[in-house]
């Protein structure tokens, strides 16, 4: 029988599949068959897309339905695969551990934002279903199975079995609280949504709702050990979706299974797109074309998102130490766990996309139909007062109001047209089935599944990082989700900053998301797979690696979002904008330097800011797509430092740590 190795050999990085028993043993040509194949499933496939769409497959064209479908089902089936051909011995742990994975994994961030990314950005909005279905099966195939080598329970255990110390735990608690925020924020912001669509509350009510229901579950779980029921809520959330979906698509779709083939369905939406604008129901830069690629993204954001993603997936520190560490699963389970919550997560992503061409077939049909100003449907006036839409840029929610709003708008005929709709991404999803008037009793069993998936994955962000924050090689014992001093105060803390963000940030789910994850994979993917598979690794060289990865990904991030202006007068030379968005920059800023009045000021001050946001960037990266510059750089750095480290202490006669 194999021996467990000791914790001098794990924290030297000595720890192998085989002092493991009954660990998986993936060979070193299994592993680099699986990465290949996940390279190009993942990002040639998709990239692609411009050559494949001239083939049309069921009305598919070809590029989207791979990018849509084909590849989520492909990377599920390379991670099976890869768990078959890895081996191990399993224990036969039953379905419950994968269906709770993949529902904490979905929330409300894998359907709401992701159907709104899709819905608004068209093609390009698919790097963001595909791009969670690929970190976890890069998880379950190179993570999990090194991962759960350790005698550790979260993120933070291995960081201080791994390496030592206490810099390299401290760092990567700061990142993956950083992060939190962000994905809490996200997942605050969904359930908050849902609440609206429920109950038609205020959206700083709705967050507030959210939070407290978070704080409720986990003081709850603190006190009560109970089974989880987090499979109860994929297969709930899986039925009402599959029947919702059908509802929606059941106008339009003249399959039993619009679910898988809805085809057909992306050319009605460009038919009746073209119609809108021959109708004078549309202009065409207002339309956003499903199925033509990097008219949104360029395809090196896309590139860049996918990255993101998916590398800020395979680190997720609430999924690591709650499904992924020794302390979760046994050895050989891993790498088979990981890759049946990859499939179970593929089922529902892979409907993403038609739910947002019915949305937009749905809403785009009302439009069709002729809707006078003068007589704005109710659906639309509820939707604008809860924060869904703005119509006509109207500061009120009266019809009359709205109406005098709309005839003041250019080419305005007496009827809505969509230009006149501004939604925001999330809002769409939630507008969408009220403005197509579908029946409540197929809507609300929905919206409630997704509300509870939501406050799962909520506390499971919360207990994660406790968990993580508290277990330490001196007290492996502590449990992040008991009701400590220090864990209440982390909770308050993280819950607070995260109803903060998610109240006032203005940025979509699918933004926070993204951006939170781009931080996961610049600052902790390094120094983790380099910690799994590279034995030289010290601890110098993983808060080097650390240390650049999250500060050039943060820096870039929060430069973009809170200080536009600044960001662009210190590194504009960096910028893509264009001679003419520069020289009215300089104007605006000496308009503001000559404004008299505080109201003049401010005015000026926010015009400067609005188009600040346009030139903020660094060759037109997107902010999630600086992983594409901060994890290179912080993957040479660990490296480095780690040669460097490792050189001296072997001058000095000493191994390094």
């Amino acid at each position: 029988m194999a021996q467990s190795p000791s914790s001098a050999d794990i924290s030297a990085g000595k720890a192998r599949s085989s002092d493991v028993e009954g660990a998986s043993r993936p060979s070193r040509r299994l592993l680099i068959a699986a990465l290949v194949a996940w390279l190009i499933l993942t990002f040639v496939l998709p990239l692609g897309a411009l050559t494949f769409n001239a083939i049309s497959i069921a009305g598919f064209p070809l590029g989207f339905w791979i990018t849509a479908q084909g590849a989520l089902a492909a990377l599920a089936l390379l991670a099976f695969g890869f768990a078959w051909r890895a081996g191990g011995i399993t224990s036969g742990e039953g379905a419950a551990p994968p269906l709770n994975f993949a529902s904490e994994a979905l929330g409300a961030v894998g359907l709401i934002g992701f159907v709104g990314a899709v819905a608004a950005l068209g093609y390009d909005g698919l790097a963001f279903p595909l791009a969670l279905t690929a970190g976890l099966a890069l998880m379950a195939m190179f993570i999990a199975p090194r991962f759960v080598l350790y005698p550790v329970r979260s993120l933070g255990g291995f960081f201080t079995l791994r390496y030592g110390g206490v810099w390299p735990r401290r760092l990567a608690l700061l990142i993956a609280g950083a992060a939190s925020v962000l994905l809490l924020a996200a997942d605050l912001r969904g359930a908050a949504l849902v609440l609206q669509a429920l109950l038609h509350n205020d959206y700083a009510l709705s967050i507030a709702i959210a939070t407290v229901a978070v704080a409720i579950i986990w003081i709850v779980k603190s006190f009560v050990t109970a089974r989880s029921a987090t499979s109860l809520i994929y297969f709930a959330l899986l039925a009402s979706f599959a029947v919702f979906l059908f509802s929606l698509a059941v106008p339009h779709s003249n399959t039993p299974i619009p679910y898988w083939a809805y085809g057909t369905s992306i050319n009605d939406l460009s038919a009746l797109e073209q119609k809108l604008v021959a109708d004078k129901l549309s202009d065409i830069k207002s339309l956003r074309p499903m199925s033509s690629p990097f008219l949104q993204l360029s395809m090196m954001n896309f590139a860049g998102l996918i990255l993101a993603l998916a590398l800020g997936v395979a680190a997720l520190p609430h999924l690591l130490g709650r499904y992924a560490s020794r302390g979760a699963v046994l050895p050989g389970d891993a790498a088979q766990r990981g890759a049946i919550a990859t499939g179970w997560v593929a089922v529902i992503l892979m409907g993403v996309a038609a739910f947002a061409v019915f949305a937009r077939l749905g809403v785009g049909g009302v439009i069709a139909k002729g809707v006078e100003t003068t007589v704005v449907p109710e659906t639309i006036g509820t939707s604008r007062a809860l924060g869904w839409v703005d119509v006509c840029s109207a500061t009120v929610t009266s019809a009359p109001d709205i109406a005098a709003a709309c005839a003041k708008a250019p080419g305005q005929r007496g009827f809505l047209r969509v230009q006149d709709l501004a939604f925001s991404h999330d809002g769409f999803v939630v507008s969408a089935p009220m403005l197509t008037e579908l029946p409540w009793a197929l809507v609300a069993p929905f919206w409630l599944a997704l509300l509870i998936a939501a406050l799962a994955t909520g506390y499971a962000i919360v207990a994660g990082y406790l968990e993580a924050s508290g277990e330490t090689r001196q007290a492996p014992q502590i449990d992040g989700a008991s009701l400590q001093p220090k864990s209440i105060t982390l909770a308050a803390s993280l819950m607070l900053a995260a109803s903060f963000v998610a109240a006032v940030s203005g940025l979509q789910i699918s933004e926070l998301a993204s951006e939170g994850l781009a931080l996961i994979a610049a600052g902790l993917f390094p120094a983790l797979l380099l910690g799994l598979y590279w034995r030289g690794m010290t601890a110098s060289g993983a808060v080097a690696a650390m240390l650049t990865g999250f500060m050039i990904a943060a820096l870039y991030i929060f430069g973009v979002r809170l200080f536009p202006v600044q960001m662009f007068e210190w590194t504009g030379h960096f910028s893509n904008a264009a001679p003419g968005a520069v020289r009215k920059f300089e104007s605006l800023q000496v308009a503001l330097v000559a404004a008299e009045t505080d109201d003049a000021r401010g005015l000026a001050a926010s015009v400067l800011r609005r188009h600040a946001v346009t030139m903020a960037n660094w060759w037109g990266l997107r902010p999630a797509a600086i992983v594409l510059i901060a994890l290179p750089v912080a993957f040479i750095a660990g490296y480095v430092v780690a040669i460097i480290d490792s050189r001296r202490g072997a001058q000095a006669g000493m191994p390094s740590n």
